[in-house]
Order: structure tokens, then C-alpha cells, then sequence
């Protein structure tokens, strides 16, 4: 039997196409969901033999919702609609078997249309925003470091006490 493609196993990951040789992409948190939405510009004429169809081209557009919080991720993605600067995108598929330890993903780049950050007095602040793919998404490979993987979904632990975990280098 065959096993449903969860939303929850798809992840988002963003870079700057100017830190492109700089840094890796970082994944975006606390994600609530997101929509790839492929649209064809269609068209028809209408002929003596009947109507006949024709493509006007296709739009990609990622539309997308999380939680907001006070990380670079949100930063630098609010910042991209500010300053319209080209990203990067990834959509990884966690919940698909790895190939040689790397998982299917989609990769874009284009630029944010919007940027919404409501504020409601019941619900922790969330943002929306859509990426508007230059071109069309390709399909691929990628890793995905175990630290991500970790972050994602905690790993079993035994009873015993843990060693803490080294704070991040506050310089790097």
C-alpha cells in the first residue's frame, strides 16, 4: 500500500543568491504551511474547425506561512521584500527515502511579493509572504545536515544524563 506524502515532511530553505558562495541555506522555522502553485496562462481561438488551445506560459509561486520570531531567517526574508533581492528556495521532501544520503527537493530562485506580519491578541504573531519563481522549479538532490534533521524531529534517548550540548560560537 502505498504511503501519503505528509505536509509535515516538507521543509522550506532560503538563502540570499549573493551568500550563495558564502553560506549555507537556512531552513525556515516554526513553518504552519506552504503552497507551490503552478498556473499556465492559457488561451484559445476560436477557428472555423472549432476552438483551438494554446499556452501563454507558466507562473510559479510559492505562498507561505509561519510563526514569526526574531531569527535571521526572518530577517533576511523581510529584508528581501524591502530590498528586493533575488533568493534561493528549497522545498525538501523529509519524508521520502534519502538517495546516497541526499533527499528530493525542488530549487528556485526569484523574489518575495509581500510580506504580511499581523499581530492578533489570541494567537502567537504569524507572517505571510510568496515567493514569485523565477523560471521553473528544478528537481534534485540535496543534503540535508543531521543537525537540521535533529532539530526537526528529536532522536530517541536513553534514561541516563546527557551531556549538554555546546553553545553555538557567538562569533561565527
Amino acid at each position: 500500500m502505498e504511503k501519503p506524502i505528509l505536509g509535515k515532511d516538507k521543509i522550506l530553505k532560503f538563502r540570499r543568491l549573493a551568500d550563495a558562495s558564502k553560506e549555507g541555506a537556512a531552513r525556515l522555522a516554526l513553518q504552519v504551511e506552504h503552497t507551490i502553485k503552478y498556473e499556465a496562462n492559457t488561451d484559445s481561438q476560436m477557428t472555423k474547425d472549432g476552438p483551438i488551445n494554446y499556452s501563454g506560459g507558466l507562473t510559479t509561486t510559492i505562498e507561505m506561512t509561519a510563526v514569526s520570531t526574531r531569527d535571521a531567517v526572518n530577517n533576511m526574508l523581510r529584508q528581501a521584500v524591502l530590498k528586493q533581492e533575488v533568493l534561493e528556495v528549497w522545498e525538501i521532501d523529509l519524508g521520502a527515502e534519502p538517495t546516497d544520503g541526499k533527499y528530493p527537493a525542488k530549487y528556485g530562485q526569484g523574489l518575495l511579493s509581500e510580506w504580511e506580519d499581523p499581530a492578533n491578541v489570541e494567537e502567537a504573531a504569524q507572517f505571510s509572504t510568496t515567493f514569485n519563481v523565477d523560471g521553473e522549479l528544478q528537481d534534485g538532490l540535496v543534503t540535508v545536515p543531521d543537525a537540521d534533521i535533529k532539530e526537526i524531529q528529536y532522536v530517541f534517548r536513553d534514561t541516563e544524563a546527557v551531556a549538554p550540548t555546546p553553545a553555538p560560537d557567538a562569533g561565527a
